[in-house]
């Protein structure tokens, strides 16, 4: 007896979405410097960056000319990634807003495992990472899938529990704001820099999509 597969669905899927920013070799120690004048001056915030410096949560509305450029990219890049699994939306019919905010990691700092619970979107700028692979700082996402029973022996993203990635500078990475995430402690000896952010999205008062 013969058969035909007639497809095979993706359900539930979780999209991971990955931007080069063109110029990011000079836009990056413009960034780094603007940021280390904001560490002799801001209060650390106390959250999930652990041995290491969290900003305030104000860059998109920060002046430093750096702050600013990539913060305009940021917003371009938000919108078409959810234009890119969205297209039907309505622009005119919703309010856009965002959050971010800087984190330095030294040797040793890693980000615990969290969510961005009111967050459509959430991502990062990568603006100094280690270079070498072994030494850390790598990003990981949690299967929000109870798969881990089945991964394994079995080689296939669709059935592993977990996913790490070891970003490169001038890259920006894009994820749903539930997914849970944590990025692994950096074993060099220099700063990890990034610009994490978040984008909400609500319908305009007294409208419908």
């Amino acid at each position: 007896m013969t058969f035909k597969l007639n497809g095979v669905e993706n359900l539930f899927p979780v999209p991971l979405w990955q931007y080069s920013v063109e110029g990011h070799e000079t836009l990056n120690p413009r960034l780094i410097d603007e940021i280390k004048a904001r560490r002799a001056s801001d209060k650390d915030i106390s959250n999930r960056n652990r041995r290491g410096w969290q900003s305030q949560h104000d860059f998109f509305d920060r002046t430093e000319p750096a702050h600013a450029e990539l913060a305009q990219t940021v917003r371009e890049v938000l919108f078409h990634a959810l234009k890119s699994i969205a297209s039907e939306i309505k622009p005119e019919k919703l309010v856009f807003s965002q959050n971010g905010w800087v984190n330095v990691n030294p040797t040793n700092g890693y980000v615990g495992p969290h969510v961005h619970p009111n967050s459509l979107i959430s991502g990062t700028y990568y603006v100094k990472v280690p270079k070498e692979e072994d030494a850390g700082g790598a990003i990981e996402f949690i299967a929000p899938h109870p798969v881990g029973h089945w991964g394994g022996f079995i080689k296939s993203p669709a059935l592993t529990d977990k996913c790490r990635i070891q970003p490169t500078p001038g890259l920006i990475l894009l994820f749903p704001g539930q997914l849970m995430h944590w990025v692994l402690p950096n074993n060099s000896k220099e700063d990890r820099i990034t610009i994490s952010f978040n984008l909400s999205v609500r319908l305009k008062p007294g409208t419908r999509l």
